[in-house]
């Protein structure tokens, strides 16, 4: 007869696989009106739409990915070191909200990674039409001041001596948002390749999305860790202090998942398509 232990372990891991065929399903399914938004038109060519549709199920599974490791991290790593995980507070290691979030964030940049490594091409086309600037410079701008600022007030928390917690968190949101950057350049300056019309515009429209979203995903990734800076510096003497410094974290965590809501590889609810 099998031990109870074996019994609660198969009923637990049948439910995390249900929950991941559910998300699977309905966070990673691209719906036509999906494929509609991204296409900027409601008539897209079936080859077009094939590569807008496998070009979102990467973005989504992604996300959907880097969430879940972010989830588990924070499991793990909570009642390994911690004894418990939490929600909005307690160690930022131990933070399911906050890992959760950072591992969607960290898992969307990563879809555009490729882009890092595509081979250059000796085939190129001449246009004097000029390069789409990077989507939402200003964006760009406020990360890079907050991811400054988090390892400058991190430095400054650990030479009060108040713990390293908050200039270790700075200083890992500093390779992300390198990657970011990295990305963003590379969207906007590869050189140009011989295309066809059609796949031109496939090209533009997939292009114009990615800067887009990797410009409000940076700008979470840099609210995010300013929430965990301000996290690790503990307690704080004052009920005044004390209650700004919860209000800076979970104001932290709700506009890191807003923007990075923002950025999200679908339409908003109220999006309609364009009339042909």
């Amino acid at each position: 007869m099998s031990s109870p232990f074996a019994i609660m372990f198969a009923v637990v891991l049948a439910l995390v696989l249900v929950v991941v065929v559910l998300l699977r399903v309905y966070l990673v399914h691209v719906r036509p009106r999906d494929v509609e938004w991204i296409a900027g038109t409601p008539t897209p060519g079936h080859q077009e739409a094939e590569v807008y549709t496998r070009y979102l199920q990467r973005h989504r599974l992604h996300r959907l990915v880097g969430g879940l490791f972010g989830a588990a991290f924070a499991t793990v790593v909570g009642l390994t070191w911690y004894g418990s995980i939490t929600i909005g507070g307690g160690h930022p290691l131990a933070d399911l909200l906050l890992c959760t979030t950072a591992g969607i964030i960290i898992g969307a940049l990563s879809a555009e990674t490729f882009r890092l490594s595509e081979p250059l091409t000796d085939t190129v086309s001449a246009s004097l039409t000029a390069r789409p600037a990077a989507a939402h410079p200003r964006l760009t701008r406020v990360a890079r001041v907050l991811t400054i600022a988090g390892v400058v007030v991190g430095g400054l928390v650990a030479v009060s001596g108040r713990g390293l917690t908050s200039l270790w968190v700075a200083i890992l949101g500093v390779p992300v948002a390198l990657v970011a950057e990295a990305t963003q350049r590379a969207i906007a300056g590869r050189r140009r390749p011989v295309l066809s019309d059609r796949a031109r515009v496939v090209d533009t429209r997939i292009r114009a999305f990615a800067s887009r979203s990797v410009a409000w995903l940076q700008l979470a990734f840099a609210v995010l860790v300013a929430a965990w800076v301000v996290s690790g510096i503990g307690e704080v003497d004052g009920a005044l202090a004390s209650w700004t410094q919860t209000v800076l974290v979970l104001g932290g965590l709700v506009g890191a998942v807003v923007l990075l809501h923002r950025g999200a590889p679908r339409p908003r609810r109220s999006w309609v398509a364009p009339a042909t």
